[in-house]
């Protein structure tokens, strides 16, 4: 074990000395005691490895030197070295000075290079020297290669664990002395004072509340006052307050402001009515939505929004659109037909509705309709009911024989009269009468009349005796002829007439004549008939016949005939032949379909033109033709033509094509529709639209719309909110949503979703996962205590067991970033400084390395007494139970021993030297006080908790 010169730095206070001897010897070993910090060297040399190791296991640590002061101290009282310098605290890590003890970098301005240095002579001089007592540049430092064997130059602390109030202070090293460093807030010999702020400082605003924690005393360092508002107002200002180490507040009272929402505006086709208990737009505020007449508020608006205690209105601005009605609330009746108008958009407000009826069908109920403001249409469909005519009555007299189609005397009813015998219907009358589509009989009512006969005249040459038993001339009249002298009744004739039921006498009116040519001569051709003229009788002398053939038939052969003197008539009865019209050809793109039920293109035939699919007659042409009774058809030659359906227009925001095989927007033309990107074909819309036969298109016009996506699919994660903007229109193409979670949790899964043209969302919600930090794994030799499952906000807690001490921070806590604050701690066995065995003494240590709870025991060589501890224990703060034992002679030897040698050495006279020479030593100890008040650039290095440097 080499020796240690031990130079005491707290100037200890020598005691009085007396003439004896033995107090000699007292005050010697005074001198050699450590009361405070002071330095130490070997007597041997060694590298700078082992340097450091000896330091250790017997002292504090190697030296630190923060200034120039304490470099000129060791350079004054230090003893020139045996070989070389002396090693001190610094080495280079990683191309770094640093301070070994503390492990921090050396900084610029506690540098004390000597001249030129470090130059680091390109051979590993990672180690530092200092020069003592050399002539040039003592006290500065030189690197060196750390194999170089120097002088080991050492340091021990002072502070213990009580000498300033834990958690208040830093018990800090000086040169024979230490101080406490007190915390900011702190004050006092100990730290043992407090901070005060003033409490009438913390004063409650308007609309709020505070609540203050004391962790050092009622409104001290560090007390924390937080404002809180009541609820529709929020802190304007800093919400919190601290009491700092200057006796201030960190901040002045906010003030809590009433909250303010957005401010709204009046939808379009509508207005908005507020009330402000509070303030315009703010907390509590609300105001009431209207549209106009025909409009109606959006299916996402409330009519009422509400400004909440967040800042934020309980829904969006509201929006008006126009009222749309139920297009299915409007069907064609039985029987019926629709045309609607829409001047504000396809069953929306005031689009209006025309019912119609077929033919014999009568509207019942209202003919029109609108889409009303209520979203009700103005009426209930009508229906068609079947026109009704007026019930008829059988005749008196008659009966009446009815047949209906569709109902009891409604239209196309018809009714026959039939009289009885003897009776007919009047002149004015029809036999039968038809329900007309107007409600009316095609004639009056019916009624049976008693039957007529033509009334007769007494003929010429002759006389009439009639009798009428019901009427003259009428049902059941009889009349008698009677020819004068030289005429007799024509051979046709009889004598008495009767009139039948028919109305018609038994025979023709009876004549009396001369001469008669043969009335079977004139004969009634086919098809046609004769009319006779008989001036002088029937068939007599002088009567001519007229003949003429039926509608249709045209005269072949003489028309007239006449009797003649030779009982002849004049010429043969001629014949009826059927008229004939021109042949018709079949039509291009058609057919004819004709009908001769008298032959071939004559009278009365029809010719029915049907155009082929696609083609229709020309707007001149008649599809059915007729041949009259003049030979010719009633209209010309009909022609077909290609079917036109209306002409389509490009939709706004699409494109059209067509393609037209048969001519431009005619028969099979067809046009396809396209909308350009975030717009679609409304729902009644299709995609390409055909010309079909009938001249019309297989659906109407198409538009363009925006694209929605579903609203619903839009759904706020679990612990999270979603924001979402619509510049096209609520969820149409283009609309934004963004989602946010609340602190301590991170989206996964895509933040931003877009509304995309194909009606879907670019992606699904994200959801909101609580952040978690790595897993901690519990301490060699400690414990770890943690608030929650290693997620975000959780706090752990770390100690050491007895006889450890922690190196790191003893609380981290798991950050947003899914990191922890820091680095987790270690426990590190405490060790306590080396001892060296007592002079004259032997030491027995229970372990070689001085870890918590090693036991040494000390023992004196005979003539030695044991002073202080016999035993010491290395205890949990790495300090020695006690002082280290001192071997002192005891004094009766010391004092025959000195006695002895003075007397033989220099008499008695020589005594008073010694005297002398103890007093010098004394004046100069007194000289290395370094508690000196004289200003330097640099303070007296100091070192904290007896270990670590300010360094």
């Amino acid at each position: 074990m080499g020796f240690c010169n031990n130079i005491p730095l707290h100037g200890a206070k020598f005691l009085r000395f007396f003439a004896s001897l033995v107090l000699i010897s007292s005050v010697l070993n005074m001198w050699r005691s450590t009361e405070g910090w002071s330095y130490h060297h070997s007597e041997k040399i060694m590298n700078w490895e082992r340097a450091r190791n000896w330091c250790r296991q017997h002292y504090t640590d190697m030296v630190a030197i923060q200034n120039k002061e304490e470099s000129s101290h060791l350079n004054n009282f230090l003893p020139v070295a045996k070989t070389g310098y002396y090693w001190i605290g610094i080495r280079k890590i990683n191309g770094n000075w640093t301070w070994v003890g503390t492990n921090k970098q050396l900084s610029q301005k506690a540098e004390n290079w000597a001249t030129n240095e470090p130059n680091n002579g390109g051979n590993n001089e990672d180690c530092v020297e200092i020069y003592i007592k050399r002539k040039v540049d003592a006290g500065k430092w030189n690197d060196m290669s750390c194999a170089k064997e120097n002088t080991a130059l050492c340091y021990t602390v002072s502070c213990k664990d009580d000498s300033c109030i834990s958690g208040h202070g830093e018990c800090v090293e000086t040169i024979n002395n230490h101080t406490c460093s007190c915390f900011e807030g702190f004050y006092g010999e100990r730290c043992e004072h407090v901070v005060k702020c003033k409490p009438e400082d913390i004063t409650t605003p308007d609309h709020a509340s505070i609540q203050c924690s004391h962790p050092y005393g009622n409104f001290s360092y560090d007390s924390k006052c937080e404002y809180s508002c009541e609820e529709g107002y929020k802190v304007k200002g800093y919400g919190m307050t601290r009491c700092t180490s200057t006796k201030e507040w960190s901040s002045k009272p906010p003030t809590c402001e009433l909250v303010q929402c957005p401010e709204l505006k009046d939808p379009q086709e509508g207005s908005m009515q507020c009330h402000h208990p509070m303030g315009n737009f703010s907390y509590q505020s609300t105001c009431e939505f209207v549209c106009e007449e025909g409009y109606k508020l959006g299916d996402s608006s409330s009519s009422t929004l509400f400004c909440g205690a967040s800042g934020h209105w309980n829904d969006s601005q509201p929006y008006c659109e126009i009222v749309k009605c139920k297009p299915e609330d409007i069907t064609t009746p039985h029987h019926g037909s629709v045309q609607c108008s829409h001047s504000n958009g396809n069953f929306s407000y005031d689009s209006h509705c025309e019912y119609s009826c077929e033919e014999g069908y009568n509207v019942k109920g209202s003919g029109t309709t609108s889409c009303t403001s209520t979203k009700e249409w103005s009426s209930k469909p009508p229906t068609c009911e079947l026109v009704q005519c007026p019930e008829l009555t059988e005749p008196q007299e008659g009966t009446m024989q009815c047949h209906h189609p569709m109902g009891n005397f409604s239209y196309q009813s018809t009714c026959d009269f039939v009289c009885d015998e003897g009776y007919t219907l009047g002149e004015s009358s029809t036999s039968t009468l038809f329900c007309g589509a107007s409600g009316h009989w095609n004639d009056s009512q019916s009624n049976c009349e008693i039957v007529q006969c033509p009334e007769l005249t007494k003929p010429q040459e002759g006389t009439m005796q009639c009798h009428h038993p019901m009427g003259n001339f009428s049902y059941q009249s009889t009349c008698e002829f009677v020819c004068e002298k030289g005429y007799t009744l024509g051979d046709s004739s009889s004598s008495t007439l009767f009139c039948g039921a028919s109305g018609h006498w038994n025979d023709s009116q009876p004549y009396c004549e001369i001469v008669k040519c043969k009335p079977e001569d004139i004969t009634t051709p086919h098809h046609g008939s004769v009319q006779c003229s008989h001036p002088n009788g029937n068939f007599s002398y002088d009567s001519q016949c007229e003949y003429s053939c039926e509608e249709g038939y045209n005269v072949k052969g003489s028309g007239t005939t006449s009797c003649t003197s030779t009982k002849e008539w004049s010429s043969k009865p001629p014949t009826c032949e059927l008229v004939q019209c021109p042949e018709l050809t079949e039509p291009q793109e058609g057919t004819i379909q004709c009908h001769h039920p008298m032959g071939n293109f004559s009278y009365q035939s029809t010719c029915d033109f049907v155009c082929d699919e696609g083609y229709t007659l020309g707007e001149s042409s008649t599809s059915t033709l007729f041949c009259g009774a003049n030979g010719h058809w009633n209209d010309s030659q009909s022609n077909c033509e290609i079917v036109q359906c209306p002409e389509l227009t490009k939709p706004q925001e699409g494109t059209m094509q067509c393609h037209h095989p048969m001519g431009n927007f005619s028969y099979q033309s067809t046009c396809e529709f396209v909308c350009e990107e975030g717009y679609t074909l409304g729902d009644s819309s299709s995609y390409t639209l055909f010309c079909g036969a009938n001249g019309h298109w297989n659906d109407s016009q198409p538009y363009c719309e925006f694209v929605k996506c579903k609203p619903e699919d839009i759904t706020t994660p679990d612990h999270g909110s979603v924001q979402c903007s619509h510049p096209k229109g609520n969820f149409s193409y283009d609309s934004q949503c963004e989602y946010t979670c609340e602190e301590g949790y991170n989206v996964k899964g895509s933040s931003m979703t877009t509304c995309t043209s194909t009606t879907e969302w670019s992606s699904r919600p994200p959801t909101c996962e609580l952040i978690q930090c790595p897993v901690l794994e519990n301490l060699a030799d400690g414990e770890m205590r943690c608030t929650s499952n290693f997620s975000y906000g959780s706090k752990c807690i770390f100690s050491c067991a007895e006889g450890y001490r922690l190196q790191g921070g003893s609380e981290i806590s798991c950050m947003k970033t899914s990191e922890w604050s820091q680095e987790t701690p270690r426990c590190e066995a405490v060790v306590c400084p080396q001892i060296q065995e007592p002079v004259n003494g032997h030491m027995n240590c229970s372990s070689a390395e001085p870890t918590f709870g090693t036991v040494c025991t000390f023992s004196c060589l005979d003539n030695h007494q044991l002073q202080n501890n016999e035993t010491v224990l290395c205890n949990h703060t790495g300090n020695w139970s006690g002082e280290v034992a001192v071997c002192q002679a005891h004094s009766e030897a010391l004092v025959t021993e000195v006695t002895l040698g003075v007397a033989a050495a220099v008499g008695s006279s020589s005594l008073l030297l010694v005297l002398w020479m103890l007093k010098k030593l004394r004046r100069n100890a007194n000289k290395f006080d370094l508690n000196s008040n004289s200003e330097t650039e640099d303070h007296p290095q100091v070192y904290k908790n007896s270990i670590d440097s300010l360094i």
